[in-house]
C-alpha cells in the first residue's frame, strides 16, 4: 500500500493552511495532548499526514521529541517542507498496522483518522504511556451521506451496529488491547465551505465518494449546496470523538 496521494497531501495542506492552521487554542486534541507532555517525551503520531499535528505540537513544546510516521510518500513530501525547520521532529515512512518500532519506544503515542493496530501501538508504548486516538462520529458528513448514499467510502464514515452504544463499539479493541481508557468525549461543530469547489476538494481528498468525478458530480454537489447553504457557506456535520487512554 501507498495511502494517499500527492495530489490528496497537497489538498489536505491547503485545506488547514487556509483555515489559519491548527494552534494549541483551537483544538481540543491538541489541547488534550498538550496538557501531558513533559520535557524529553518521545511521542509518536501515527498517520502523521501533512504533519500539522506535530508540528504545532513541536513549535509548542521544544523540549520533547517528535516522530511522525506515514505509509504515503506524497504526504510525507508535504510534511518534510513543514517540518524542515524543527530540529525535534523526524518523519518515518512506514505502516500503521506494521510499526516498525521496538517495545516501549515512546512516552505517547497519537492517532487520527488513520488506519493503525491497537496492539502495536500498546506494544511501542512505555507503560504508564498515554495514547490519543481521534477518530469520526457517526453524524460525520451526514450531509454527504445523504446525497451519495449508494457510493461512500465506507471506511472513512463511522457506522456502528448499534447507533446508542457507538462510543462503546469504538472503545472495544481498544480496551480489549490492555489500554485503560480515562475517557472518551464527542464534539459536534459545523464546517462552512465557501464554495462548491472547496467542499468537492475534501471530498476528492479524504476520499468520501467513490469514482468522484467534478464534473460529473456536479449537479448533486450543487443539490447540496442549495440544500446547507446559508450566508456563513455550505454547512457539513463534523462528528468526532477523542479517547484517551494508558498503558498501565
Amino acid at each position: 500500500m501507498s495511502g494517499d496521494t500527492e495530489r490528496q497531501a497537497i489538498l489536505r495542506d491547503r485545506l488547514i493552511k487556509n483555515a489559519g492552521g491548527v494552534g494549541v487554542e483551537k483544538s481540543k486534541y491538541i489541547s488534550k495532548i498538550f496538557s501531558i507532555l513533559k520535557p524529553n517525551m518521545k511521542l509518536l503520531d501515527i498517520g502523521c499526514g501533512t504533519a500539522h499535528i506535530i508540528q504545532t505540537l513541536a513549535l509548542n513544546f521544544k523540549s520533547a521529541f517528535f516522530v511522525g510516521l506515514d505509509i504515503s510518500p506524497g504526504m510525507l513530501k508535504v510534511a518534510q517542507g513543514n517540518t524542515m525547520e524543527l530540529s525535534n521532529t523526524i518523519l518515518v515512512q512506514g505502516d500503521g498496522l506494521r510499526l516498525p518500532f521496538p517495545e516501549c519506544s515512546f512516552d505517547t503515542v497519537i492517532t487520527r483518522l488513520a488506519e493503525y493496530s491497537p496492539q502495536g501501538a500498546y506494544r511501542i508504548l512505555k507503560k504508564g504511556g498515554h495514547f490519543f486516538e481521534y477518530g469520526l462520529g457517526p453524524e460525520a458528513d451526514k450531509e454527504i451521506v445523504e446525497f451519495f448514499s449508494d457510493r461512500l467510502e465506507q471506511e472513512n464514515f463511522c457506522f456502528p451496529k448499534n447507533l446508542k452504544e457507538w462510543k462503546k463499539e469504538v472503545c472495544e479493541n481498544i480496551e480489549d488491547t490492555g489500554f485503560a481508557i480515562s475517557s472518551i468525549e464527542d464534539y459536534k461543530t459545523m464546517e462552512n465551505y465557501q464554495s462548491e469547489d472547496d467542499l468537492m476538494d475534501v471530498i476528492e481528498m479524504v476520499p468520501l465518494v467513490k469514482n468522484f468525478n467534478r464534473e460529473k458530480d456536479r449537479a448533486i454537489i450543487n443539490r447540496l449546496a442549495e440544500k446547507y447553504q446559508d450566508k456563513k457557506g455550505i454547512k457539513t456535520t463534523w462528528h468526532y470523538y477523542i479517547i484517551k487512554a494508558r498503558r498501565l
